[in-house]
């Protein structure tokens, strides 16, 4: 039933379903003054109408530009390669849609009307416009830009790559700025939404959407403290198993491989401190017996101080690679570009 213009439609009261106290409870349940089982009124709101001719032909916009410059239909058709008639209808299209005559006809030809002249003038605009839209390329100077890249790293990187890259930075783009963010497992949202630029570090693959260059290849030793009373130049298994280990419980990396091969091959370690990264751990290495599996890489930098050493490991983990992530968003972005070939300059082997 249609009632006051608006579309309104009368439906039945709703019906309890079976198991659901709560409809059930609703539908029982009538407001003060009305009874229970009142019938519901939806009202529906038609979409609101666009407005009349707003929807035209760009092609007959150009055969108003046509028209203007050849002043006659003939020559108008003939520059287009359509046929006079055509032309006809498309003025006589545009002359509906701006209610007015646009070009008369004079002794000197077809003359524009004020407001054909006005429309063109803004057309004019338009295409300025359209065309520096379509010639626009997006210029990356690195030696006069001062943009923040936001990137993501794991306390790995911080410590072995970061240094070399702001010292490369300071040199050919010195106004740049890096915001450093830890690794974590927000990182894929991160770089699709653009809140980070780049993730580096040993970290698992993001799935689809997402590129990733390798930048070289790292693997698992032990470090000890040099003066260590029972380990020497060599580590056994028994070794490992029976000494206590400082383990590091990262987020958003590939560190778990530690954890997954010691499980896999069933090798027993005893744990006497956790800690949520690597930064800082020498002193602990330094003051105590704890032994502690780290990447050869970040070992290298904690043994040039002489008091850790390196060990193979006595058992086999698989090398892994150190990765640069980023968006497909974002492969294209000339600054992202430049600041991914700097990294990869200077750390891919």
């Amino acid at each position: 039933m249609r009632a006051g213009g608006f579309g309104a439609t009368t439906v039945p009261a709703l019906e309890p379903q079976p198991g659901d106290s709560s409809r059930g409870t609703r539908a029982q349940t009538a407001e003060p003054g009305k009874e229970a089982g009142t019938p519901l009124q939806v009202i529906s709101h038609s979409a609101p109408r666009r407005l009349v001719g707003t929807n035209i032909d760009l092609k007959l916009l150009a055969i108003l530009n046509e028209l203007h410059r050849t002043r006659s239909v003939s020559h108008a058709a003939e520059n287009l390669q359509v046929s006079q008639s055509t032309i006809s209808m498309s003025l006589a299209k545009l002359r509906r849609h701006f209610s007015d005559p646009l070009f008369v006809r004079t002794s000197t030809g077809m003359e524009p009307t004020p407001h054909a002249i006005e429309v063109l003038t803004l057309l004019s605009k338009a295409e300025g416009l359209i065309q520096s839209a379509l010639e626009h390329h997006v210029i990356f100077d690195p030696s006069s830009s001062d943009r923040v890249f936001h990137l993501c790293s794991t306390d790995i990187a911080q410590l072995t790559l970061l240094p070399t890259l702001m010292k490369r930075l300071k040199e050919t783009a010195p106004h740049i700025e890096v915001d450093l963010r830890s690794v974590s497992d927000s990182i894929p949202r991160l770089l699709e939404s653009g809140e980070v630029d780049l993730a580096v570090g040993f970290i698992p693959p993001m799935g689809a959407g997402f590129y990733q260059q390798r930048l070289f290849c790292d693997r698992f030793v032990c470090a000890v403290r040099a003066g260590h009373p029972r380990i020497k130049n060599e580590l056994t298994l028994e070794q490992f198993e029976r000494e206590t280990h400082l383990t590091v419980a990262t987020s958003g990396t590939g560190h778990i491989v530690v954890e997954s091969t010691l499980e896999a091959k069933k090798i027993r370690r005893k744990v006497g401190l956790r800690v949520p990264s690597f930064l800082g751990i020498v002193p602990i290495l330094m003051s105590t017996d704890y032994l502690a599996v780290l990447p050869e890489q970040l070992g290298k930098f904690f043994a040039s101080t002489g008091k850790i050493k390196l060990l193979p490991l006595p058992f086999t983990i698989a090398p892994y690679f150190i990765l640069q992530h980023w968006h497909e968003r974002y492969n294209h972005d000339p600054a992202n570009v430049w600041f991914r070939s700097v990294i990869a300059e200077l750390f891919l082997q």
